[in-house]
């Protein structure tokens, strides 16, 4: 054979790595496995999130999502005024119905001929007797 010749195994093995497992790598599980770990509720607790470079590169879309919360906050709150009114108007408006009932009734028990014939007795002015009649006028032509 040459010196020449292709060797399909001519590349060395390459070592693998020598992992050292300490007690406090051995103590927490992967964080591959547990997406919210007590570290990072520690983090998030005493502020050391916000000094991170993915925090602040994604600033922009945090003011947004925050800027979305206050407006559902505030829709929340325009929404339950706008229902407080509501029942308010209805029980007005209950009670203005009930009050023009109430008016029409009197009304139309004041309006009669003998309440009104009652009314008048003291002024002088009687009913009449004969009943009323229509007067028809001619229309006038000139010559």
């Amino acid at each position: 054979m040459s010196t020449n010749e292709y060797n399909e195994n001519s590349e060395p093995k390459k070592a693998e790595p020598v992992v050292e497992e300490t007690a406090e790598a051995i103590a927490q599980p992967e964080k591959k496995d547990k997406l919210f770990s007590g570290r990072t509720l520690v983090r998030i607790m005493n502020g050391e999130f916000l000094t991170r470079d993915s925090f602040l590169n994604n600033l922009p879309f945090t003011f947004f999502v925050g800027f979305l919360l206050v407006v559902v906050i505030a829709w929340g709150y325009y929404g339950e005024t706008v229902a407080k009114k509501e029942i308010q108007l209805e029980k007005e408006l209950g009670e203005l119905n009930s009050e023009y009932y109430t008016l029409t009734a009197e009304y139309n028990a004041q309006r009669g001929r003998r309440q009104i014939a009652e009314k008048l007795a003291p002024t002088g002015v009687k009913e009449s007797v004969s009943s009323p009649k229509k007067i028809r006028v001619r229309k006038y032509i000139f010559p």
